[in-house]
């Protein structure tokens, strides 16, 4: 939240950003891709957790300064296999680490599913379940 925000600058504190609609991958990625679960939970898609501004809008003092990174989460409550954590973290979590590790003004959500292309078919070949939500 802003006052979160407002509160790491104030005592300059460094933090980890993990917003959960753009870094819970627990969240379904699509309406209806959990049918098992009913309990309401917002979608968080793919181009969503892309679309992730570290910074969430602060200048370049603030990422040196007070953001420590971003991190993704899965709770488990709702994941009955290692194929479904694997289904529920992939391709978000790649596209989390891009919008982490890149500057914001050098993404491109174009650029990005091309290059998942050869990614997802290396995946697909190594047995590696993921939604195709994208």
């Amino acid at each position: 939240t802003d006052k979160a925000l407002q509160a790491a600058v104030e005592n300059n504190a460094r933090i980890m950003l993990c917003p959960g609609e753009h870094c819970y991958f627990d969240y379904p990625m699509a309406k209806g891709d959990m049918p098992e679960v009913n309990w309401g939970m917002p979608v968080t898609s793919l181009k969503a957790t892309y679309a992730l501004d570290p910074a969430w809008g602060h200048d370049k003092q603030f990422e040196q300064n007070n953001l420590f990174g971003v991190a993704g989460t899965l709770w488990s409550e709702c994941i009955t296999s290692p194929e479904r954590i694997y289904y529920q973290a992939y391709p978000r979590s790649i596209a989390l680490a891009e919008a982490g590790w890149s500057q914001q003004q050098n993404r491109s959500w174009e650029s990005f599913i091309k290059r998942m292309s050869p990614l997802a078919k290396d995946m697909m070949r190594r047995g590696v379940t993921f939604s195709m939500e994208y």
